[in-house]
């Protein structure tokens, strides 16, 4: 009989390369890995499961031939798992999301709040990194969403749009600009503007925005470039720069930044749940979509003055 334990070994073993990072993910250490390895092999007839190759741990021909028999029965035995905790009402599990840092932190927490009343044994991690190395999470299977903006379409990923959110150009109250009329974009020339670094999705967003009112980010005086929204806020409030500002990230009372009112459609960035397409079946990360995407959820997204 095939031990399941044994067999999760197994498969974190080829998804990171390695036993020593397998022993990092696993939070085992290198020895309880390889006794793990070793026991699977005497359970498959002594047959020698990895050969190394440089610095990496690869498949055999018998471990190959192993691998999605191994993956099926994990997945079977986690949804056994599940589904005998549901009978108890305690449908529950770990899910890790990725997301850009200064990304979706102000609403995303909202979200989450919903699929924690509903199912409180649900544990959902954040893990932030860059764009490719979120893409390269969900390929090796240690993330199992990601939530990005302007987010590449790519061969082997499910993207689904989670919401859309305007972003408004902010400036400390008194400020000339906050008149009450419409103000072209143009002149945004002769002011300090605060923006996110070169890459970010939201830096994309604006000046996609600006190209096709037809203003050259390089005509603009940039004078503080920073990835967190809120600290483009403080910008604005200290009276340095003005500063596009999602929506989610607006301090409720007005009382110190105001909106400056731009001809023209409102700027806008979506913001999408990325996942690979090719996947296990895992009804717990199904319930955190399925948590995203819902009705509840579009109705906090609306309260927060994102679309959904």
């Amino acid at each position: 009989m095939l031990n399941t334990v044994y067999l999760q070994t197994f498969l974190t073993v080829v998804e990171t390369g390695s036993f020593s990072a397998a022993a990092k993910r696993l939070h085992m250490s290198q020895p309880a890995v390889s006794q793990h390895i070793r026991a699977l092999e005497e359970q498959v007839g002594g047959v020698r499961l990895f050969r190394r190759s440089g610095q990496h741990m690869v498949l055999t021909l018998a471990g190959e031939q192993l691998l999605g028999s191994a993956r099926e029965l994990v997945a079977l035995a986690e949804r056994t798992v599940q589904a005998v905790s549901a009978l108890r009402g305690q449908i529950g599990g770990r899910v890790v999301i990725g997301c850009l840092a200064g990304s979706a932190e102000a609403f995303l927490p909202h979200l989450l709040a919903i699929i924690q009343r509903q199912y409180p044994a649900v544990t959902v991690d954040i893990e932030f990194h860059g764009s490719d190395e979120l893409f390269e999470g969900l390929a090796e299977r240690r993330l199992d969403l990601a939530i990005l903006s302007d987010a590449p379409r790519r061969r082997g990923f499910e993207m689904r749009v989670l919401a859309g959110e305007r972003l408004v150009l902010t400036a400390v109250n008194g400020h000339p600009l906050l008149h009450g009329e419409q103000t072209p974009v143009g002149v945004l020339r002769d002011y300090p503007l605060a923006l996110p670094r070169v890459g970010h999705p939201l830096r994309r967003s604006i000046e996609d925005g600006l190209r096709r009112r037809g203003v050259v980010i390089g005509d603009l005086r940039i004078v503080c470039e920073a990835d967190s929204p809120l600290l483009l806020r403080s910008a604005v409030e200290s009276g340095q720069a003005l500063a596009f500002l999602p929506v989610s990230v607006l301090p409720s009372r007005l009382d110190r930044i105001g909106v400056v009112t731009l001809v023209g459609q409102p700027f806008v960035q979506e913001w999408y749940l990325i996942r690979l397409r090719e996947r296990t079946v895992n009804r717990i990360v199904d319930i955190v979509v399925e948590g995203l995407l819902g009705e509840e959820a579009r109705t906090t997204l609306l309260s927060l003055g994102l679309t959904a």
